[in-house]
């Protein structure tokens, strides 16, 4: 039986800087906790932009499960780096960067549906999410 794939998240912003230490330490004597781009954009969705679970996860094009998921390692990693003294790093992920989305609203009313350029994400089908759109029930990520 093979692993699932990984299926690849939308991400609005990507952070200013690549690492946080704290302070009077040199970089190369910190552990570093390492934080991928898809946690970063839950924490904003969920602790900055106040959203709910449900809303969050949908912006992100995927399940609620997986956005609680989510939220959670990416406090963990946090946390736990910020109590034991570690620097953090913004580093890669299962994430399809802003500039490579086309956002637009479903024709019947409600959610947005999010295209892809093809080729910008290794042109596989499967690293997408295959949520549906409840008015219109087409994807809600696909390629143009």
């Amino acid at each position: 039986m093979s692993a699932r794939p990984k299926i690849n998240k939308l991400v609005d912003s990507l952070p200013l800087y690549v690492l946080y230490k704290p302070s009077g330490v040199l970089k190369d004597s910190l552990e570093t906790r390492n934080l991928a781009l898809e946690e970063m954009e839950a924490l904003k969705l969920k602790e900055v932009e106040d959203l709910d679970q449900s809303e969050a996860a949908k912006k992100m094009g995927v399940s609620r499960s997986t956005f609680q998921r989510l939220i959670k390692s990416a406090r963990k990693k946090l946390v736990s780096a910020i109590l034991e003294g570690k620097a953090i790093k913004f580093k890669g992920g299962n994430y399809i960067a802003n500039e490579n989305i086309v956002k637009s609203k479903c024709s019947k009313g409600g959610s947005y549906h999010f295209l892809i350029k093809r080729g910008e994400v290794e042109g596989q089908e499967y690293k997408i999410s295959g949520i549906k759109c409840p008015k219109c029930g087409k994807r809600l990520i696909d390629f143009y």
